[in-house]
């Protein structure tokens, strides 16, 4: 008969085998949490949607940038859109197109054209050759467009 203590009940032995459990169980989610760390960096980083949204929005930056750097300068500003590197850039700015992202570009007929590239003429009095940037991700689709006359620049959704 197994020991009793004076109140009637089975007296709390300790269990060599007390905690086993629970030492496995935290070494296997230590273990995991190792592995998810040193995984997560080699996924590669997919273009969602905040980051669709900040391309048309960096595209749109860019644009009003180079317009005022023309009409600050007194001078005409240029912003190349190259279709083969998927890139749009100004002296000082850059905007890198993913891989994922479809894209084109339709010019005004006063923008200067060269093969795969495009270049956005902005002048001193604001105008501009016009333009309108089209992204597309999926379903996704946006549009940066680029007024001609008064060089406002706006970001539409859809192609409408």
């Amino acid at each position: 008969m197994p020991p009793m203590s004076p109140a009637g009940r089975r007296s709390q032995m300790p269990d060599a085998n007390a905690g086993y459990i629970l030492i496995e169980l935290v070494a296997a989610l230590a273990l995991t949490g190792v592995l998810m760390i040193l995984a997560f960096p080699s996924l590669p980083p997919g273009t969602n949607d905040p980051r669709f949204r900040a391309l048309a929005s960096d595209t749109a930056t860019l644009l009003r940038n180079a317009r005022s750097d023309a009409i600050a300068r007194g001078d005409v500003a240029v912003a190349v859109f190259d279709r083969r590197r998927r890139s749009i850039q100004t002296k000082s700015q850059w905007v890198s197109v993913p891989d994922a992202v479809e894209f084109g570009l339709l010019a005004g007929s006063r923008c200067e054209t060269g093969g795969e590239r495009v270049q956005l003429i902005f002048r001193p009095d604001g105008t501009n050759c016009g333009a309108v940037f089209r992204f597309a991700l999926g379903p996704r689709v946006a549009r940066v467009r680029l007024n001609w006359l008064t060089g406002y620049v706006e970001i539409l959704p859809g192609d409408r």
